[in-house]
């Protein structure tokens, strides 16, 4: 029998929804991380809005799972005659709607709900990123579907996740010993329970979207330190809600590991968990 002890990963997040931030006393630590997130995306992918994709003028943009709202605000400044709508189902963590870009506004709307009928067609690009702790049992359909409904016939889905198949330890060499990050990379695998995000092409597809294809993203070498950084933070913030949550022993055990991982970083290692951009059309 599985016993807590025996079973410390990311799996522990079954059931539990959106797990990070559970604890309201640090909300403004995880705001942090999602703010350093959007740059170091920025800084490794090189745009906001995937090149191959061409918007008409006066286009309507939607940024679904909003968060902070850095990229809508960054995009508001990128295209200025757009339309463009934050949605997230937490949007005290987005600035107050006076310090917005005048074509930015924020709103509720929780992505497992019904989509209200006023966004159904409404938008000529779409943007969702780092749903990977939310989707449940790999099966992305659902959002899928929803994101479709928000679309105009023609319009585009782009879709940017973690690549955590081919998640790895870079060192600066590779006799160097890094159990603590090795654990850790394992524990997110999670035997695979986030294998679905390279899959995305193919869910996408056959949902009905048409010339579905996907990049991926490493880390630079010059990124590597920032992004394992990041990495130790998203997992500090899992620890914590581990053990708000009742499971104690995970979340110290994820705890020491995240100590001891920084160390190994001091000396040339890194968590390198890359990237991918999936973007596909809805017909015509």
């Amino acid at each position: 029998m599985t016993t807590e002890s025996s079973k410390v990963d990311w799996s522990l997040a079954d059931g539990q929804g959106y797990i990070l931030d559970r604890d309201r006393s640090r909300s403004h630590i995880a705001a942090c991380r999602l703010n350093l997130q959007h740059y170091l995306w920025k800084e490794a992918l090189k745009f906001n809005i995937h090149p191959s994709i061409l918007l008409p003028k006066n286009n309507t943009i939607a940024d679904v799972a909003t968060g902070t709202a850095m990229w809508p605000i960054d995009v508001a400044r990128q295209f200025p005659d757009a339309q463009i709508h934050g949605f997230d189902n937490d949007i005290r963590q987005a600035p107050h709607r006076d310090w917005l870009p005048l074509n930015l506004s924020i709103r509720y709307w929780n992505i497992f709900e019904e989509l209200p009928n006023d966004l159904v067609g409404k938008y000529d690009y779409v943007h969702v990123r780092l749903l990977v702790l939310v989707i449940q049992e790999g099966n992305p359909r659902s959002v899928l579907r929803k994101l479709w409904k928000m679309l105009k016939p023609g319009g585009f889905l782009q879709w940017d996740e973690l690549d955590c198949v081919n998640m790895h330890v870079k060192k600066v060499d590779p006799s160097l010993q890094s159990p603590a990050l090795d654990e850790i990379r394992e524990m997110s695998w999670a035997n695979g329970r986030h294998d679905w995000t390279i899959e995305l092409p193919r869910f996408m597809t056959e949902e009905g979207f048409q010339d579905a294809k996907i990049e991926y993203f490493g880390d630079g070498p010059e990124l590597s330190r920032a992004f394992n950084e990041q990495h130790l933070l998203t997992m500090e913030e899992f620890a914590s809600s581990l053990i708000k949550i009742g499971k104690v022993e995970a979340g110290l055990k994820f705890h020491r590991l995240i100590e001891d991982g920084y160390q190994e970083s001091t000396i040339g290692a890194a968590l390198c968990i890359p990237r991918v951009v999936c973007v596909a059309k809805k017909p015509l």
